[in-house]
Order: structure tokens, then sequence, then C-alpha cells
């Protein structure tokens, strides 16, 4: 059995915070300092992809681009639960928690998507903060309204069998 970790609330709030007001190039070459600013530990530093360990183990978090142009962090913020009945419970009380939490901070949210990977939205500004139910993991994530429209659209097409 895995030893379940989790951000609280509060640690939570505050990486979202911190998230949504960083001013940075968006430049994936660039990525490797964003990770060493937040503490980070860096893994693997590929053409499209920086992973990073976000403290709950390798490859815990991502910087992706699109050419070059980072478009989303992702952060995973709970350590992986058991794939049962438990470890989906704790996915969904984190995850519920985690929603409330922000939904204090920042307001109600701007989009709540459905589905087998539930997801939370708040834009601000140029970019939005996901929040997104895994099947074994909660990620929080920042991602470029540019990036999340593209993302969209993907998802509409596979969703109709066009890709």
């Amino acid at each position: 059995m895995r030893e379940w970790r989790a951000l609280t609330d509060t640690e939570l709030v505050e990486l979202a915070t911190r998230l949504r007001s960083l001013e940075w190039s968006w430049n994936l070459a660039d990525a490797p300092q964003l990770v060493a600013d937040f503490g980070w530990k860096l893994n693997n530093t590929l053409s499209e992809l920086v992973k990073f360990d976000s403290g709950f183990g390798r490859s815990t978090g991502s910087v992706s681009s699109l050419g070059g142009r980072a478009a989303e962090i992702s952060v995973q913020v709970t350590s992986y639960a058991e794939e049962d009945a438990a470890g989906r419970a704790r996915i969904v009380d984190a995850f519920a928690g985690y929603t409330a939490a922000l939904t204090d901070a920042f307001g109600a949210p701007s989009a709540r998507i459905p589905g087998k990977y539930p997801e939370i939205r708040w834009v601000h500004g140029e970019t939005t903060l996901r929040l997104i139910a895994l099947s074994v993991a909660v990620d929080l994530g920042l991602m470029t309204n540019e990036g999340l429209a593209r993302h969209d659209e993907i998802v509409r097409l596979q969703e109709q069998g066009l890709i």
C-alpha cells in the first residue's frame, strides 16, 4: 500500500496564487529556471517537454510546449492513490476540498467540466488555472488561454471521432 500524501488546502492556495501571478517568458528554454525558482527538482528536458519532481516523486510535474513556446505548467499536488475504491475516494475528497479552497480564494470557477477526469477552471488574464482529478492523483495546472483553446479543440475532435 502506498503512503498517501497531499498538499494542505493552504499549501495548494499558495501554489495556485504563485502560479496565477507568474510573469515569465513562456519560452520552454526558460523552464529549467522556472523549476528552480519554485524549488522543484529538474528531471528531464526534452524538445517539447520539461519534467520535474513537484515533491511527489520523479516526473510529477511538467512544462509542456507547442512549437517551443510553453503552453502549460502541470503540478501533481497529491501522491499517487491506490487503484481501488479507497484510493478513488481519496482523489474525490482531495479534489472536492481543493475546489472549495480555490473557490474561496479566487471566486466562482469560470468552468466546471465533468467526466472521467473532472476539471475546474479559473480564467485569469492570459492564463487559466486548472484543477484536474486524474484516476490516481490530483493535478494543478496553469495553461495559456491559447494553449487551452487548442487543447479543447483536440478533445472536441476526439470526442467526435475525427482524430
